[in-house]
């Protein structure tokens, strides 16, 4: 009995191999009454997606085009997505689904100045959270910088947990990881139930 459990145990530990997630099309997404179109994000898009960047960090792109254009063309393991509203992309977000193993990482997210504080930073996460697992990650990570407390309340609100400090991570400052536990979300709900968890 005891083999058993074990074997099912290290079936889940087991990395899972990244699976191409072409069915992600485009969606109407309503975020507080507006409504956004969310698409899979194609080369062409990479000229609005630097205009965001730069708009985000003053003038600076963390990203070169080059940059952009290597994730966005590795569909089997990296995933981009664009919001548009009235035709105009107003934010974008972006995961490594094989950053470890059976770990995918976000990238990058942001959102046009104008476009802050309306749900669409916290609609992006939920949508990256709901593809890294169907994908088979366990976690989902992500970094930011020590002094970027806004980024850090959205990310808190969306689940993550701080989890380690990387100094000098962004050469003039520290970073701080971030992570998102894809696999017992529901492990409060199946307590208050009255589930008991088995130790193996």
């Amino acid at each position: 009995m005891l083999k058993k459990y074990k074997d099912k145990l290290l079936a889940l530990l087991k990395p899972v191999q990244a699976r191409p997630n072409l069915d992600f099309g485009c969606h109407n997404v309503v975020v507080e009454d507006k409504n956004y179109l969310m698409c899979r994000a194609i080369v062409p898009d990479i000229a609005e997606m630097l205009e965001i960047e730069s708009a985000v960090y003053a003038g600076d792109q963390p990203w070169s085009y080059e940059d952009f254009e290597k994730h966005i063309q590795n569909k089997l393991t990296s995933l981009y997505i664009v919001v548009r509203y009235e035709d105009r992309m107003v934010a974008f977000a972006g995961c490594d689904f094989t950053y470890g193993p059976s770990e995918a990482h976000v990238t990058n997210i942001a959102v046009l100045p104008e476009y802050q504080h309306q749900g669409l930073g916290l609609m992006m996460l939920k949508t990256l959270q709901t593809e890294a697992k169907k994908y088979g990650c366990r976690h989902l990570s992500l970094d930011v910088r020590r002094s970027n407390l806004e980024a850090q309340a959205l990310y808190r609100r969306a689940g993550f947990k701080e989890v380690a400090v990387k100094n000098a991570y962004y050469k003039d400052e520290d970073g701080l990881e971030y992570s998102y536990n894809l696999v017992n979300r529901n492990l409060k709900k199946r307590v208050e139930k009255g589930w008991k968890k088995i130790r193996i």
